[in-house]
């Protein structure tokens, strides 16, 4: 996963056919699980860019995306949000909204 580093890096990454951010805190202890979880989910999926972003670092995207849980996963179609997953994180869903897109 590609790290993002600023929130006009962030709005290019959203414009494409379809991509997924996890939201994390470099504090918050659910996030390096959920996040290597992640990882290895997307490696079923070469084609889709996955990107990591830490709120700290990027102080706009908190508020202009509304993430006030962490992590938090977002699936970004054409600039949409077309999935978010907070907290709880059902990688079966993503699975199915992947294998809609993908077919």
């Amino acid at each position: 996963m590609k790290k993002i580093e600023t929130y006009e890096e962030f709005q290019e990454i959203i414009k494409s056919d379809i991509s997924i951010v996890i939201a994390k805190t470099k504090t918050c202890v659910v996030c390096k699980p959920i996040s290597e979880k992640l990882k290895n989910f997307m490696n079923d999926y070469p084609q889709i860019p996955s990107y990591e972003l830490y709120i700290e670092d990027v102080e706009m995207f908190q508020g202009q995306q509304l993430v006030f849980t962490v992590p938090t996963i977002l699936v970004f179609s054409n600039e949409k949000e077309i999935l978010r997953e907070s907290r709880f994180i059902d990688f079966n869903k993503i699975e199915r909204l992947f294998g809609l897109y993908l077919n």
